[in-house]
């Protein structure tokens, strides 16, 4: 599992410096430690110094103390971003070592369900980046100690052979797309007299280099790519050609809307331009929002439609994937 802890009001700051930043001298207190524990640190020769993390008592601390097992991986979470990466290697409660390092909160609580880490290393990405990457909304803001919602864990790491493939496709790989900053603006860039679009035959893409937009890089969308692609469905929903919405003052056309059918954060994961035609749909405002926020099972009623419409269109610009594939894009099993 892969979990992650914040350090971002003051104390824990300078908590998050002194123990994990940098390792903490556990041999001052080695002696207050049971045998067993003792033991385990000097076998991974980390019985002078050890990066280390604690918890306070609570019940949803308790719960994941208690679940968090040798092996599994932590993210660490300051104000600037994710800073850190590594393993747990074993755990204990402690108060008195606990009081001994970093003393009591204001509720005179100690951080004494503590969890000892080795292998760090640094790592730097936003946590809207890591929000996109697990399919959170791109808002999410962590909090605490907690873990990456099963779910959304397990969709991605089908893709991984292990978490620290994952920690590095994140950290060096992925890249958000611009929808993640400005849907609206896209759309707007969409609205065109579509009788002066030009139709292009439809060939295989190279990828494009990523922007920056808000100081982060993202993968870009060509607005004239879409436009054709609303033309080619003659500006209709796609789901359903009798959702009719308004004439839209621009296109003079019904109006609809361009969704990537694979989103494009997920480019990365494929050698050809996911920004072409027969990957966007045209979708009607109200059926576009369906694809994004239904209920999962009529999300996956929408994307087997859609993947079967798309597949061979697709596969010729060889842009291959299954419906499996699909689902785990819009993170439905």
């Amino acid at each position: 599992m892969l979990y992650y802890f914040t350090a971002c009001d003051r104390n824990a700051r300078v908590h998050y410096e002194e123990t994990v930043a940098k390792p903490y001298r556990i041999a001052d207190v080695f002696d207050k430690l049971d045998v067993d524990l003792q033991n385990e640190l000097a076998v991974n020769g980390l019985d002078q110094n050890v990066h280390m993390w604690g918890a306070v008592p609570g019940k949803s601390n308790i719960k994941r103390w208690h679940n968090l097992q040798a092996g599994d991986a932590v993210l660490v979470y300051v104000k600037e971003g994710f800073r850190s990466y590594a393993k747990i290697v074993c755990k204990t409660i402690n108060k008195e070592v606990a009081e001994h390092i970093w003393g009591t909160d204001d509720e005179n609580k100690t951080w004494e369900y503590i969890y000892f880490l080795k292998d760090l290393e640094p790592v730097s990405f936003s946590k809207e980046k890591f929000s996109s990457f697990f399919g959170y909304k791109t808002n999410f803001t962590p909090q605490g100690f907690s873990n990456i919602e099963e779910t959304k864990f397990q969709i991605r790491m089908r893709r991984y052979v292990d978490i620290d493939a994952l920690v590095h496709d994140l950290k060096d790989n992925f890249f958000m797309s611009d929808e993640d900053f400005e849907e609206g603006d896209y759309q707007n860039s969409v609205e065109t007299d579509l009788s002066k679009v030009k139709d292009m035959p439809e060939v295989p893409k190279t990828k494009k280099k990523q922007r920056v937009l808000n100081g982060v890089k993202v993968w870009d969308r060509d607005p004239k790519t879409a436009q054709r692609a609303i033309k080619k469905a003659h500006s209709l929903c796609e789901f359903d050609s009798s959702h009719t919405t308004f004439v839209s003052n621009a296109s003079k056309k019904n109006y609809v809307e361009a969704h990537h059918l694979i989103p494009m954060k997920f480019q990365n994961d494929f050698t050809n331009s996911i920004d072409t035609e027969s990957n966007i749909l045209a979708l009607c405002p109200n059926c576009h929002r369906m694809i994004h926020l239904a209920r999962p099972k009529e999300k996956k009623e929408l994307l087997k439609s859609f993947y079967e419409q798309r597949k061979d269109n697709l596969s010729n610009l060889d842009i291959n994937f299954t419906l499996s594939d699909l689902n785990g894009f819009y993170g439905l099993k």
